[in-house]
Parts: structure tokens; sequence; C-alpha cells
């Protein structure tokens, strides 16, 4: 879901417990989910998302409180845009993309800038400036390089392309353009890793975890942190690669190593 393009020495992995385990009555959550931290907690629902149970991680993220608050929002909104596990709800999803960049996603402010500029419904310049501001302001480059091309009338770079080309709706030429991007030479990791995630959600192509894992694989061992936080949890579920807890520890870990927020928040939150 958008890079939330945000080192600790880790000793062990936690294992994601099927959901068969105790279930708290109030909630109909797992109880090791509902005592764990928001960080774990967050790691907890992705892993679900990534084996398909997308009710189960949708339900996860709506109890997802305190310090995991705006990724989980920016998460339930992916849902509602996409149509992912849900009925699509573009008019939910930008109210849930504002909840989470008003709790401080700036993930979230760049969607809403990318929603305002390029939707055929929702289309409104001057609040797609507004966000892809406070976006920039807080670090996104991606945001800062669409606000220069909004002010240069220079083509945005190709990626911001790909989901403006999604945001309208034109998932063939989306798909297109990622797979031009995927067997230039050299390849775009990135939109090795994007196109990864279409295949693992089933976005614009049909579901196919095997391909997805496999383009995962290729963009982490390219050095995709991203690609390699996605792999890690595909060897800690056993979704897409055999478990493997020993390759989870390895990718999580180059992953961290490059700064990759959820890959820190993981490992920080299980070396408390």
């Amino acid at each position: 879901m958008k890079k939330v393009s945000a080192s600790i020495i880790f000793a062990g992995l936690l294992a994601i417990s099927p959901v068969g385990s105790a279930v708290a009555s109030d909630t109909g959550l797992p109880e090791e989910f509902i005592d764990s931290q928001p960080r774990i907690q967050l790691y907890m629902a992705y892993a679900e998302f990534k084996m398909g149970h997308h009710d189960l991680a949708r339900q996860m993220w709506l109890n997802i409180d305190g310090s995991g608050r705006s990724e989980a929002l920016f998460n339930l909104a992916n849902l509602y845009t996409q149509g992912i596990g849900v009925e699509k709800d573009p008019q939910r999803g930008i109210g849930l993309y504002r909840e989470s960049a008003e709790a401080g996603s700036r993930a979230a402010a760049y969607q809403l800038g990318l929603i305002y500029l390029h939707s055929p419904v929702f289309k409104n310049p001057d609040q797609a400036r507004q966000w892809l501001t406070v976006a920039a302001l807080d670090g996104d480059s991606d945001a800062a390089d669409l606000l220069a091309s909004m002010q240069s009338n220079d083509p945005a770079e190709p990626l911001s392309q790909v989901e403006a080309l999604l945001i309208a709706g034109d998932s063939d030429q989306a798909l297109g353009l990622l797979q031009s991007l995927a067997a230039a030479s050299p390849p775009d990791y990135r939109a090795i890793t994007r196109l990864a995630w279409l295949y693992e959600s089933g976005l614009a192509v049909e579901r196919d975890i095997d391909r997805a894992a496999g383009l995962f694989k290729q963009a982490a061992e390219a050095g995709n942190a991203e690609a390699q936080y996605a792999l890690s949890v595909m060897y800690q579920t056993g979704v897409g690669r055999a478990q493997d807890d020993r390759m989870a520890q390895q990718w999580l870990m180059r992953s961290a190593a490059q700064n990759y927020p959820p890959a820190i928040n993981k490992l920080a939150a299980t070396a408390d």
C-alpha cells in the first residue's frame, strides 16, 4: 500500500498465530492480537491481508488505536477505494485517508493529493496541492516531485503516472506502463514491487500470489526495501513462499537496515 516510506538488533521473529487461536469474546478477534502493541497489531493485520484473509485484516485495522491508528486508517482507506474485500466505496475511502492524514500519515496525504489531482469524480487541484504539500513537507519525495511537475507543467514521473491511471480507472494502461517499466534495462524495481502488490491484491489483474512472490523476490534481491519487507512476511506466513523463519528474519533485517518504517517498527516492537 504506498511506500509508507519511512537499526535495531533483533533476536527472533514474532510467530503469526493462525486464526484458530483463542478469541476475545467482545471483538471476535484473537486474544493474541488484542493483547499486542499497536506495532505488532499492524504486522498481524498485514500478515492476514497477505494470506488473503481480507475481512479479518479489516476487522483488525478497525481495532488498532494509539500509535498504529494512522497506518490502520490508511490501510482501511486502501480497501474501500480499491474494493478489496469490501464493496468499493471511494467516498468512504477518501474520508479514511483524510482521517489518516490528519493523524499524521504522509502516505495518506500523498494519496489524497493523487485523488484530488487525477480522479474524474473528485478532481480538485487546490485540494491536491494542499495535501501534496503536507506530504512533501513531511519528507515525501514523490509528493515534492509531483508538486514541481504541476508548477512546471512537466510530465509526472512514471510511477506517479501509474497511480494516476489507477485512480482514473484506467487499469489496463496502468498495468501496461508498469510492465514496460519492469521490463526496461535496467528494470525499475519500484515498478516491479508495485506490480507485485497488484498481483497479491488482485487489483487490475487476477490475483496470483506465486507471481507476486516472484516479483517481490526479484525486487528484494535488487535492494528494494519495501519488497524485502513483503518477502519477509511471505516467509513468515508461508504464503507465496515455504514458511522459513530464518529467511523471514534475514529479509526483515535487510529491509530495516534501509530504514523502511514497517520493518523498523516490527523489530522495535519485538525487541521491547
